[in-house]
């Protein structure tokens, strides 16, 4: 199994069988002839979903609060499950907008947050605060621990609290590797960040990509 960065939340997985991409909107992306081809789409947010991947893809595995429809559309709601073949697919929700996946393939198991995440603003109120996190402890607690890969924002646009919800979800989810996503404005902070959870998680930068789980 073989795990590709190409941009902001946008990863790719390659096994024998499939091409998996997740929340793509930009950046290089080779298709595969030999493999199947299924993209997920966690939201709407442009950053995060771009209408082209319906011509790309064999399957898309969408939130369905994305209208569009076809004979390639897999529309999930929040916890529900689908299985594709042998690639089994466990929904949660997130704080922002849409999904968070939990994916078992090949006898691994990934989860990709999408935009889950605790948001703790610097101009929060203590109750706007409260609320997201108690949110945010809600959809986690959907996941079982222990995957294989976690896909996670940590994005310093929310300043001192960036970590907040990654250190939770890490300690809560105890994954073996942790892989950085939403990080673009601010790539500087993940060479801080993997100093900091040293020891905790093995944590992959982009740099390492592709990465190969082996």
């Amino acid at each position: 199994m073989e795990i590709r960065y190409i941009y902001h939340s946008a990863y790719e997985i390659l096994t024998e069988k499939y091409q998996l991409v997740f929340d793509y909107y930009k950046g290089k992306l080779d298709l595969c002839t030999d493999r199947k081809k299924i993209f997920f789409v966690s939201h709407s947010h442009h950053d995060h979903y771009a209408p082209s991947v319906h011509q790309m893809a064999d399957v898309v595995v969408l939130w369905d609060g994305i209208m569009h429809r076809d004979e390639k559309t897999v529309a999930l709601g929040v916890g529900e499950e689908a299985v594709l073949d042998d690639l089994v697919i466990r929904t949660s929700g997130s704080t922002d907008e849409g999904l968070s996946f939990d994916i078992e393939l090949d006898g691994r198991r990934l989860i990709f947050a999408g935009d889950l995440n605790d948001w703790n603003w610097p101009d929060d109120t203590p109750e706007e605060e409260r609320e997201m996190h108690e949110a945010f402890l809600q959809h986690l607690a959907r996941f079982k621990p222990e995957p294989d890969v976690l896909f996670f924002p940590i994005d310093y646009r929310i300043e001192d609290n960036y970590d907040k919800g990654v250190n939770e979800a890490v300690r809560q989810l105890r994954p073996q590797y942790l892989f950085p996503m939403h990080f673009t404005a601010h790539p500087e902070i993940l060479p801080v960040f993997r100093e900091k959870i040293a020891g905790k998680v093995r944590f992959v930068m982009p740099e390492e990509s592709p990465f190969t789980l082996v």
